[in-house]
């Protein structure tokens, strides 16, 4: 399978944070805690423009992290049941796979693909920050819920079920991070 191109990629990720930006103008106009939330967003989103992460892990990010930031914004949450354990699912594993790779750059981490480890150890690190990233988010509505009385609909099965599933997300994501990464350094 051919690396995937990466201008196109990148080209696509500063699409989703231009949208980001404007949407974040147009909604200071009427709700400020969503502007809030979406100036936020794109300043987040700069982090693997500003690194240089790879492309498809920048537009991962840029696609997810808007995603989970307008299900908050729109209250789709409360659409169904499932919905907020799919997004609790996804986000915590690409956002690990970025600090992974960040973290690895600046060798606070050992790379994914690091020869001189186990195999497992990538997808092992890899779910150890993901899960950072789960509990980080859950601690982020329970002080939403409990100081600022936002709307989230939190509860002790919530919370567990999102954890659950964030480091369940963030397996996979080493997973497939710790194979991509061993195929790219396998690459002539």
């Amino acid at each position: 399978m051919p690396a995937a191109e990466p201008r196109p990629l990148r080209l696509t990720a500063d699409v989703v944070r231009l949208s980001v930006l404007s949407s974040a103008v147009v909604l200071a106009l009427g709700s400020r805690d969503g502007a809030v939330m979406l100036t936020l967003l794109f300043l987040a989103l700069m982090v693997p423009r500003i690194t240089r992460l790879p492309a498809l892990v920048d537009l991962l990010v840029c696609a997810v992290l808007t995603w989970a930031t307008w299900s908050a914004v729109g209250r789709w949450y409360r659409v169904a049941d499932w919905y907020d354990t799919l997004v609790h699912s996804v986000t915590p594993g690409v956002v690990a796979v970025a600090l992974h790779l960040l973290l690895s750059r600046w060798r606070l981490l050992p790379a994914p693909g690091d020869r001189t480890l186990r195999r497992a150890a990538g997808p092992v690190v890899t779910a150890a920050v993901g899960a950072t990233v789960a509990v980080l988010w859950e601690l982020y509505e329970g002080l939403a819920t409990q100081v600022f009385h936002a709307g989230i609909p939190v509860g002790y099965t919530d919370t567990l079920v999102d954890l659950a599933v964030g480091l369940g997300g963030s397996v996979v994501a080493g997973v497939v991070l710790t194979w991509w990464a061993a195929r790219r350094s396998s690459a002539p």
